[in-house]
């Protein structure tokens, strides 16, 4: 008996709302990094997401929470782990765009790039501890990034479901850094090949 899986594969554009704010992790050290070595960028120094953004963006656990656990209540972990393993973005490296043209990265104070200042507030037992400043690197819009998403038929993750998580996300959670008042987005294509 041939087991046939059903794949289809979602064209995805989405257009910022926000100016996108970055601070790339690379280890756990206490070291203070420079605002550059917080952005994504490949060998030609153009500004990517890894697709690990889109993820974190759709089943993120930690607050802010992705849009599994958002916005489907006591069922978000199931959401979360049936999401994780059939609907995957297909990109190693996202671009991130500008009037068509990827958006090569040269310094802060050009080509719509400046640097956030702002620190966090963490609460330890019930009393609010202020973090120190940590400058980010932030893109001014406009900018568009353009993926594609393959979903694996499953019993809770349809194209619909996924669509309706990217409009109500792109709102209310967004990508990057200290979202959503940075990395607000509208679905600007969605287009599903079976």
């Amino acid at each position: 008996m041939e087991n046939v899986l059903e794949i289809s594969k979602i064209e995805v554009v989405l257009e910022g709302m926000a100016d996108l704010v970055f601070d790339r992790f690379i280890d756990h050290s206490s070291e203070k990094r420079p605002p550059e070595q917080k952005l994504y960028l490949d060998e030609n120094n153009v500004v990517v997401l890894p697709p690990g953004a889109i993820d974190s963006f759709l089943y993120r656990q930690l607050p802010p929470t992705g849009c599994a656990l958002r916005f489907e209540a006591k069922q978000g972990k199931n959401y979360r782990a049936v999401g994780q393993a059939n609907a995957l973005c297909n990109e190693s490296l996202i671009p991130i765009m500008r009037d068509g043209k990827p958006i090569v990265f040269s310094a802060f104070g050009s080509d719509g790039w400046y640097i956030t200042n702002g620190s966090g507030i963490t609460n330890k037992s019930g009393v609010a501890i202020k973090q120190e400043n940590n400058p980010r690197p932030t893109l001014s819009m406009p900018w568009s990034v353009s993926f594609s998403i393959t979903v694996v038929k499953n019993q809770l993750i349809s194209e619909a479901k996924l669509y309706n998580w990217f409009v109500a996300g792109g709102i209310q959670i967004g990508l990057g850094n200290w979202r959503p008042q940075h990395g607000r987005f509208a679905v600007v294509k969605w287009e599903v090949k079976k």
